[in-house]
């Protein structure tokens, strides 16, 4: 046993002797994160390029299905442009993209559209429910506790009673009168027989056990309460989709369009798309300018070809080549200062 907790003890001084030393700086290559061709500073580090614009189509709910067709429609039309090179600082590039889109949806409707919120229908449908179902929680439940003390009425000393009760795989019943508890409230005596109350079915314990008594009164009471509550909310619920359902048909028929959660122009969608479109479009002006940047310096042989690094001596070599250099400097022919430089 000594010898056991001896080891313990050692490796888990061992273990914080680990913990406590700190990694060795690792070479970026071991890195499954490293990208050989990701475009890096004189230093080593990751050069600043623009990440990409997705064009994605605008969240938008379920319930829009025709907002989210005239998104994806206006997007794809902008798209088309911006693969076609397009200049969106041209006035007549412009005034193509908008006639297009007015094919498909009018650009800004002359009516307004019905701007009216979640909380604007709740204060409009409240008289409405409250007039249904006029009871407040705390209402609910002092009804529902008075029906409880009926429902759930404990049995009383010299009452008649009928029991049912279950001892092994049996079931037995008795009839008479209920004298009184046992030592602890665990039993009861009917005429002359004592049944103790784990025994008793449960429709018959909830009449004498007032622990169990009180745990079904509770679960009544806030079921009254639950149920009240969820037909409540069910109606007001049900008057809340109509009039979200109407106030939908009629600003997408005036042609507005459900996005960012909120009624927008199709000029507005339009003009955001047009601005995308210029972000990504100026990432791959400066993307191609980077790769040919890139193209003329390996031509010039100011970096290696594709797939290749560059060696100790500062010129580019191929990928077979690095195996040749790693070795010359484990035969310490070159410092390890400056063999951290290549990677």
């Amino acid at each position: 046993m000594r010898k056991l907790l001896t080891f313990c003890s050692l490796f888990s001084f061992a273990a914080v002797l680990c913990a406590q030393v700190g990694r060795p700086p690792m070479d970026p290559a071991m890195n499954p994160g490293y990208e050989r061709n990701m475009p890096r500073t004189a230093d080593g580090k990751r050069a600043d390029v623009r990440v990409p614009v997705t064009f994605k189509d605008k969240v938008s709910s379920r319930a829009y299905p025709l907002s989210n067709k005239r998104l994806k429609q206006i997007g794809d039309i902008v798209k088309g442009f911006l693969d076609r090179n397009e200049k969106f600082d041209d006035e007549a590039v412009l005034d193509t993209i908008y006639e297009q889109v007015g094919k498909i949806v009018t650009m800004t409707p002359e009516k307004p559209a019905d701007t009216r919120k979640y909380e604007d229908f709740q204060k409009e449908i409240a008289p409405q429910v409250n007039k249904k179902f006029p009871l407040e929680p705390k209402q609910v439940k002092e009804a529902a506790e008075k029906e409880a003390e009926k429902k759930f009425a404990l049995q009383k000393p010299k009452e008649q009673v009928k029991v049912y009760y279950q001892r092994g795989s049996n079931t037995y019943s008795v009839t008479g009168t209920f004298y009184g508890y046992g030592y602890g409230n665990r039993s009861i005596q009917i005429n002359e027989r004592t049944i103790a109350i784990f025994d008793l079915l449960p429709e018959f314990r909830i009449k004498f056990d007032k622990a169990y008594n009180q745990k079904a009164r509770e679960e009544f009471i806030n079921k009254k309460v639950m149920d009240y509550t969820n037909k409540k909310f069910a109606y007001a619920n049900n008057i809340l989709r109509k009039l979200q359902n109407a106030q939908r048909n009629a600003n997408e028929k005036l042609g507005y369009i459900y996005a960012d959660k909120k009624w927008n122009t199709a000029k507005k969608i339009t003009d955001d798309a047009i601005e995308a479109a210029k972000v990504e479009a100026a990432r791959r002006a400066e993307e191609a300018k980077r790769k040919a940047e890139e193209e003329r310096r390996r031509k010039a042989g100011e970096l290696p070809p594709d797939g290749g690094m560059m060696g100790p001596d500062g010129m580019p070599q191929q990928p077979n080549q690095y195996n040749q250099y790693n070795q010359y400097n484990q035969n310490n022919q070159y410092p390890q200062q400056q063999q951290q430089q290549y990677y």
